[in-house]
């Protein structure tokens, strides 16, 4: 799993991929991607605070919750 950071050029609103809460993305975006890069999903700004190591252990916990 990586994070991809890019330029936002539209502002639109989306679901955060970790908190599931919708937020209007700003400049920049963080997409959560497989190693092949296909993406998962967006952050939010608010967990974007919290830290990748936060991030990675959210998703962590996704993981082994889908594989149960």
């Amino acid at each position: 799993m990586r994070f991809q950071i890019e330029c936002n050029k539209m502002p639109i609103s989306q679901n955060c991929l970790i908190c599931r809460q919708q937020f209007r993305m700003k400049e920049a975006r963080l997409i959560i991607c497989n190693d092949e890069g296909d993406s998962y999903g967006d952050v939010c700004p608010e967990c974007m605070g919290r830290g990748a190591n936060w991030i990675n252990s959210r998703l962590q916990q996704f993981s082994h919750k889908l594989s149960v």
